[in-house]
C-alpha cells in the first residue's frame, strides 16, 4: 500500500497541508502554513478501497481537500480548489478502541471542504471557523518524526566528491561551502520538519545570503522561519559506496532556483 509522509497539522488554522514543498497560504496569517509542533502524518494514496477516497491535493494552497465538495481556496479567492497532479488520498474513519498509531478527531469543513482538527483560531478561507457538520471523525496514521530529524547527513555535490561544509560552523553568519570529505561534524547535518538544514555543531541553519535569488551563497544563521531558511529534499540512488552508506541526499532551495 503506498502512502505519503510529511502532512502536517497548521498550528494557525488547523488545517492539515502537505509540508513537503510550497507550505500554500494559511486563512489567520495570510502567510505559508506553519507545521511548528505538527506531528508527521502519513496518507494512503492510490487505494480507494482503504477508508473515503477522493481527497486531493491542492496545488495552490497546499491543503487535503475533499474534492466532490468543491470547497474554497484561498490563494484562488472564490474558484475551488485545483487539484492538478494529485493522487487520489484516501483516509479511514475512527476505529473503537483507536488503532495504534493513528490520531482521531480529524473532520472534513463543510465550507473550505478541508480536513482540520481544532488548533489556532480555526480560521477558516471561506469566512469565519471551520464548520464539521455532517463530518465523521477521522484517523490519520502518525509517522515516528523523530527517527528522521535525529539522522544526521553529509550533502554531496553531484558535481564530484566534495560536501557541505561549515569551517567556523559556531559563528552566525560565517560561509558554507564545497569541501573535500573528511566526515567532521563541521560537515554534518540534520533536516527538521520545517525544511531547515541544522548544523550538527552549532544547532544553527543554512541560510541563502540575500534571499531566494539565484547565484547567492550559503550561510549559517540562528532560525528565524524565512523561505531562505527552507529546503526540500530530492533522494538520489546510485550513488558510489562511501556516498550510498553516508544516506545521502541532494538539497534544493524550496522555490526550486538553486541547487546545492
Amino acid at each position: 500500500m503506498s502512502q505519503q509522509k510529511n502532512w502536517r497539522h497548521c498550528k494557525d488554522c488547523g488545517l492539515l497541508f502537505f509540508g513537503g514543498g510550497d507550505s500554500g497560504r494559511c486563512a489567520e496569517t495570510a502567510k505559508p502554513h506553519d507545521g511548528t509542533g505538527s506531528k508527521n502524518y502519513s496518507l494512503h494514496y492510490n487505494k480507494p478501497d482503504y477508508g473515503q477516497n477522493k481527497w486531493k491535493w491542492c496545488k495552490k494552497c497546499s491543503i487535503i481537500q475533499y474534492e466532490p465538495s468543491k470547497g474554497h481556496c484561498l490563494i484562488l479567492g472564490d474558484a475551488d480548489h485545483t487539484s492538478e497532479g494529485s493522487g487520489d488520498y484516501s483516509i479511514g474513519q475512527k476505529k473503537n478502541p483507536e488503532a495504534p498509531g493513528t490520531e482521531s478527531g480529524w473532520h472534513w469543513c463543510k465550507k473550505c471542504a478541508g480536513l482540520w482538527k481544532s488548533q489556532g483560531s480555526n480560521r477558516c478561507s471561506y469566512g469565519g471557523t471551520h464548520v464539521s457538520d455532517g463530518s465523521g471523525d477521522y484517523a490519520l496514521d502518525v509517522v515516528d518524526d523523530k527517527t528522521d530529524e535525529g539522522t544526521e547527513f553529509f550533502i554531496v555535490s553531484e558535481l564530484g566528491d566534495f560536501v557541505l561544509d561549515a569551517s567556523n560552523a559556531t559563528t552566525a553568519g560565517s560561509a558554507v561551502y564545497l569541501w573535500p570529505y573528511h566526515g567532521g561534524e563541521n560537515q554534518r547535518w540534520r533536516i527538521n520538519s520545517k525544511g531547515e538544514i541544522v548544523s550538527v555543531k552549532s544547532g544553527l541553519v543554512v541560510e541563502v545570503k540575500g534571499g531566494v535569488t539565484s547565484g547567492h551563497g550559503l550561510i549559517l544563521n540562528p532560525s528565524n522561519g524565512s523561505d531562505a531558511q527552507k529546503f526540500r529534499t530530492h533522494k538520489v540512488e546510485n550513488l558510489i559506496p562511501f556516498l550510498l552508506i553516508c544516506n545521502i541526499f541532494f538539497l534544493f532551495l524550496k522555490d526550486g532556483t538553486i541547487r546545492t
